[in-house]
């Protein structure tokens, strides 16, 4: 979380409009859902990771690990798409396995299945994180303003995601204050320093919670979270970017 807000923060995209960014990535997702072939998903994958290697000058292995990370996930949940178990094997496979009565098999239409969706979804991931690398939340809630969603669910989303770094904080202090007195020597001992550790974050949580709420409304809070208005640059770059994008994946889609 903090590598991803460091460099939302000091990327060479900072100051343009998250209007403009956020269209780039939204393009992005719907051309890959849209265009169903695995060669449009690919591309986009490579799209969006040279847009945010390139351009916003994200180290490659920054936005390369946010990625495996999200592509890890998405393997164990293609498992059940690419295996078959059944009584028999098909009649066309790639691989099978024979466990007792039982045969586990690949077939190809589930083979092409798996790369379709495999490919859709890293696409879509990658034209996601260049959003969320290149763009802040103080931006992507004046970006969400612009856009009239509810005041509520911002400063909902604004709250939690100052918590999280607040709570991370705790349990780092928490969790060193217990190694340093042998919390974690045994496997005992570990045990009861992680009910302790849950515990005392969840009271943690609730107090700094309870605070916060006084000190708004001490404050004058009204309902909603005020904060000064941005001024952001329009790039030209962004719109060609754009057409270039469109272009290239809907002619993947169109080329068998």
């Amino acid at each position: 979380m903090r590598v991803i807000d460091r460099y939302a923060f000091g990327n060479a995209l900072r100051q343009i409009d998250p209007a403009q960014k956020g269209a780039l990535a939204l393009l992005a997702i719907i051309l890959c859902l849209a265009l169903d072939r695995p060669a449009v998903g690919a591309l986009a994958l490579i799209w969006m990771l040279a847009l945010t290697t390139w351009w916003a000058r994200i180290p490659l292995r920054v936005s390369g690990r946010v990625l495996l990370t999200e592509g890890l996930f998405l393997g164990l949940s293609i498992i059940g798409i690419a295996l078959s178990i059944g009584g028999k094997t098909p009649e066309t496979t790639v691989v099978a396995w024979q466990i007792g009565a039982l045969w586990i098999s690949m077939t190809p239409e589930s083979l092409a299945l798996v790369t379709l969706v495999l490919t859709r979804s890293l696409g879509c991931a990658a034209a996601l994180n260049f959003l969320i690398l290149t763009t802040p939340l103080v931006d992507l809630i004046d970006l969400m303003r612009r856009i009239r969603l509810p005041e509520g669910l911002i400063d909902i989303m604004a709250l939690t995601y100052r918590a999280i770094f607040v709570l991370l904080d705790c349990l780092e202090r928490m969790t060193t204050a217990q190694d340093a007195r042998l919390g974690y020597a045994t496997a005992r001992a570990a045990m009861r320093s992680a009910a302790l550790l849950a515990s005392q974050l969840f009271l943690t949580a609730y107090r700094r919670s309870q605070r916060a709420q006084i000190a708004l409304e001490s404050r004058g809070f009204d309902g909603t979270l005020r904060v000064l208005p941005l001024t952001y640059q329009r790039s030209p770059r962004v719109w060609q970017a754009s057409i270039a994008l469109t272009a290239s994946l809907l002619l993947a889609g169109i080329v068998r």
